[in-house]
């Protein structure tokens, strides 16, 4: 399952990349990891992103293309945009609430943040994309990925907070702060999903994962 993402349009506060050794990890606050890495991954409060979904099964590949409005930490709306069969639907997320509309029926539904939209993918994969404000964090250590050293967070749900995932496991560049990797997991700790951040570009100045893999 991959996302590859488009950033439209926004208003953000570029973050400040600061070089810091792996011994001085600790002396980082976790929140302080966090919010640099998603400032990274999803600037600012106020921005669109296009989010082009395929998902390969048995050789197969499905394609979906989806637009997201967000607001602040609380309001977005996705446009589905393709299949043509599926364009005119529409989610609304205002703060805890999710609605789907369709245009073949005359009443939105109330939906779940981590009710199925398609292959591996949730509704909230698509419409909650920020982790903060709807996680608190705490380190878990310092590890290598490919080389580099990596901050480790343990990411808990916040309570009323209508997430796709209960805890998350987030590893951050050290260096950069960029967001190396996710491990989605239920409230029991069991691990559900795995995901990536890839194919890192400059958009406005900074330089961000058009792609991720799940």
């Amino acid at each position: 399952m991959k996302w590859h993402k488009k950033l439209l349009g926004f208003a953000f506060m570029m973050g400040l990349c600061v070089n810091i050794p792996a011994m001085a990890a600790e002396k980082v606050e976790a929140s302080v990891v966090l919010e640099k890495a998603e400032v990274i991954r999803n600037p600012g409060d106020n921005y669109s992103v296009e989010v082009d979904l395929s998902d390969t099964k048995d050789s197969k590949t499905d394609l979906r293309r989806y637009e997201t409005f967000v607001k602040g930490r609380d309001k977005a709306l996705v446009k589905f945009v393709e299949p043509a069969s599926e364009s005119g639907t529409r989610v609304l997320m205002t703060g805890p609430d999710m609605y789907v509309f369709v245009p073949t029926s005359a009443k939105p539904v109330r939906i779940s943040a981590n009710q199925k939209l398609t292959g591996n993918a949730a509704y909230g994969d698509v419409a909650r994309l920020s982790f903060i404000g709807n996680y608190s964090a705490k380190h878990k250590s310092v590890e290598k990925v490919d080389g580099r050293d990596t901050y480790v967070l343990e990411l808990t749900s916040i309570p009323e907070r209508p997430v796709t995932y209960d805890k998350i496991e987030y590893w951050v560049d050290v260096k950069t702060f960029k967001p190396v990797k996710a491990v989605y997991m239920t409230q029991s700790g069991k691990a559900i999903r795995e995901g990536t951040f890839e194919d890192f570009g400059e958009v406005f100045g900074v330089q961000r994962p058009r792609t991720f893999v799940l």
